[in-house]
Order: C-alpha cells, then structure tokens, then sequence
C-alpha cells in the first residue's frame, strides 16, 4: 500500500421599511480566468444579452418596451401600467442573522410557514460596507431563504462566496412580497428583470432571468468564455452525425468544467447572454477535426490526467495518507489504484463524480489543471450559474434566479 501510494503522490432607490434580526456562514472566492476561441461572430442586436448589456451600459431609465424585447424569447411580457404596479411592492428589511421572536414572524410573515408552502416575490441581498447588490425571484421565499441562511450551498457567482465568507450579518436584506391576489409567479421574474437592468445589482452575473424554457435535450456548443454560441444540437445523435462528436465522448464532456478539444464547451442548457457565431457549419467541423489531429499526434486525445485527493474520514487507506493528493495519468489508472485499495468504480460513475465535484467514500477526484488551457482556471461564473438548467430527472423544469435555482413543479 505505502508503494503505491509514493509512486503517484503530489505532496438606493427602494420603498422600505427597516425590521430585523439569522445564521452565520465562511469560505474563499474565486477568480474568473478564461481561454478564449479566436472565432469570428457577429453581435446581434436583437440578441436578448447584447440588448440587456447595451441597456445596463447606457445607464437609461428600463421600461416595459424593452423588457418585453428581452424576455420575447421565453413568452414573458408586461404591461406598462402592470409594471408600475410591481414597483408600488414595498420592500420590507429584515435585519439578518434573526435571533429575535419578532425577527422569525415576521419572516413567516414575508416568506411563508413552510419551505414546502408560501408566498412568492423578490429579495435583495445589499453589502453593508461596499453597497454591492444581489437580486433573485422565488415562487417559494421560505425555501429560498433557508437555502442562503443554512450556508449548504456551493460556491458560484459573485455573490455566494462573499456570503460564504462574511456571513449574513454583512448584508441587509430585503424581501417583496407579491400579493397572490393581484400577482402572479410570473410578476416575480418580471420584477427581477426590471432590476437586473440596473448596474447597481454588480453582485448578479446572469441579466436575464429564465422562465425554464429550455427542454435540456438539445446541446449547446459554446466558446471557452461562453459568449459565443457556435452551434445547438437537438440530440447527442445529431452532434455525432453533424460536428462528428462520438455520443461516448460528449457524455464525457457535456456539463463537465473539461473543454471539448480544449476550445469548446458542450452544455445541455442555454446561455441566454450568448451570441450566435456566423461561423459555418463546416468551418466548424475543419477546426475541430485539426485540433483532433494536433491532440491525437501529441498523444493527448484521449487520455486526460486526474489527481485524486485523499480526504478526512477515508477507511480505505491508512489515516496518515489523509490530505494528500495523488495524480494518475488517466481515468483508468485512477481506477485501477481504487480497485487495489478495495474500491471498485466504474468509469462513467466516477466521471460523474469529477463533473458535481462530489466526494465518494472520502475520495474527491479532479481535472489535472494542465489537461486545460494554461489561462482556463474556471469555466467562468456564468457557466456555473446555468449549470442547473437542465431539466431535472422527473422532467420538471428548473426556474433560475440568478446564482441559485428552484425547481417549479408541474401540476
């Protein structure tokens, strides 16, 4: 066992009323680092991020015209006078982490009895020292706020990790209650639309909400930065008889923080900020086909290294060997080592694994970071944002709010 072990080793504006006192939570945030695809595209002013950008940029006052051009493409519209009528929705403050009687009904009250049952609106997390903004949308804010308050989410985005580290007393909150008598879920999203498009919310790294419109069977062929949309499968079929991806490989990569080829991501949600290449469909096909035959004259196509980390807890190898991290040239000697040690794993398991970042019996195995590009440190903030946009195993839609998701069930 000690052999082994040494072969591998890596030693302002709002209506408010102020009220009150809920947990605290701590960790590190992350950097954005991108490889870029030197690509040609062309910025299409009718595309829902440019138009959103453009607008933020501009610093004009958002209108219902123009939030209707940026939600066309997910059925979501509003009236003038109805968008007046969401900015009239008081906010209420409630001083956080609670710790009083009066600070827990009164988020009963805002938010509802239940995670499973309550009411929907709209919440705002506002830095106390830095004035830096985070808005998000739930048709469940009970749910949503224990989400934020237990700290077990992961972290993505701007905002989650500063939470995590600084802890919710570093944050006012404000929640709007929409009233289910005169709003709808839907006047939620409308609501955190209106002010996405305002610059101040810098803590947000998507601007536009999404309604669930996507089926998440389709796959969507991205630039490194996720910018650029080169292409958008409807099947895994149709991405082998088109752009020739084996079905094998792109269950490898889809969804995974590993770029296909080193140059593309492959996803099963949109990015709705994205714009559309002009790229041809053959063009495309050329350049992933050379940089097939760079990788495979390298030797590096198909095999990719990953480090296994040995974490706390792990029964499988002696206790000193805990924290340290071994690197294996590619998945199948990684295997192999847990076959030794009595853990037997199949391959697509394992890559599932390394895809959610999930520790299995105490083990945590990752991407070599030279099997990336030298400058592809992280997929990039929105990437992680859109990662749960896929439909979930019950084919129920998922809704984003920003950095976190809830899942909206059909009935």
């Amino acid at each position: 066992m000690h052999d082994i072990l040494n072969r591998d080793i890596l030693n302002k504006k709002f209506l408010i009323k102020k009220r009150v006192k809920l947990c605290h939570i701590v960790a590190m945030p992350f950097t954005r680092s991108f490889s870029v695809l030197n690509l040609k595209h062309t910025a299409n002013k009718h595309n829902s991020g440019y138009l959103a950008l453009a607008h933020i940029n501009s610093g004009k006052p958002t209108t219902s015209l123009l939030i209707n051009k940026i939600l066309f493409n997910q059925n979501l519209s509003v009236t003038k006078d109805r968008l007046e009528e969401l900015l009239k929705v008081k906010g209420i403050e409630i001083d956080i982490p609670i710790s009083t009687l009066e600070g827990k009904n009164i988020l009963v009250e805002l938010t509802g009895k239940s995670k499973h049952k309550g009411f929907f609106g709209v919440y705002m997390f506002i830095h106390k020292h830095t004035g830096d903004k985070y808005v998000g949308s739930s048709n469940l804010l009970r749910r949503r706020m224990e989400y934020y308050f237990k700290g077990n989410f992961s972290l993505e985005g701007k905002f989650l990790p500063i939470l995590h580290k600084e802890g919710l007393e570093a944050f006012k909150l404000i929640i709007f209650k929409l009233n289910s008598n005169k709003f709808s879920n839907q006047d939620a999203l409308i609501l955190e639309q209106y002010h996405l498009l305002n610059k101040e919310f810098n803590l947000n790294t998507l601007r536009i909400v999404n309604a669930g419109s996507s089926k998440g069977n389709g796959i969507y062929v991205y630039d490194l930065t996720g910018s650029t949309l080169y292409y958008h499968a409807k099947s895994r079929i149709e991405l082998k008889r088109v752009l020739k991806i084996h079905t094998e490989t792109s269950k490898k990569y889809v969804n995974s923080k590993i770029p296909y080829l080193n140059k593309f991501l492959l996803l099963s949600y949109p990015i709705q900020t994205a714009l559309n290449s002009n790229t041809s469909v053959q063009e495309l096909v050329n350049i992933m086909q050379k940089e097939r035959q760079d990788m495979y004259i390298l030797g590096t196509r198909r095999s990719i290294p990953v480090v296994l980390e040995i974490t706390k807890g792990n029964v499988f190898v002696n206790f000193n060997y805990w924290g340290q991290i071994l690197s294996f040239d590619s998945l199948t000697s990684c295997i192999e080592f847990l076959k030794k040690v009595g853990l037997t794993i199949k391959r697509d398991t394992l890559s599932k694994y390394i895809k959610t970042e999930k520790v299995f019996h105490q083990f945590l195995c990752k991407y070599l970071d030279k099997a990336l590009p030298s400058n592809f440190k992280e997929v990039g903030l929105i990437i992680d944002e859109c990662k749960k946009l896929k439909v979930n195993k019950k084919n129920r839609p998922l809704l984003v709010k920003g950095e976190n998701f809830e899942k909206k069930k059909k009935y």
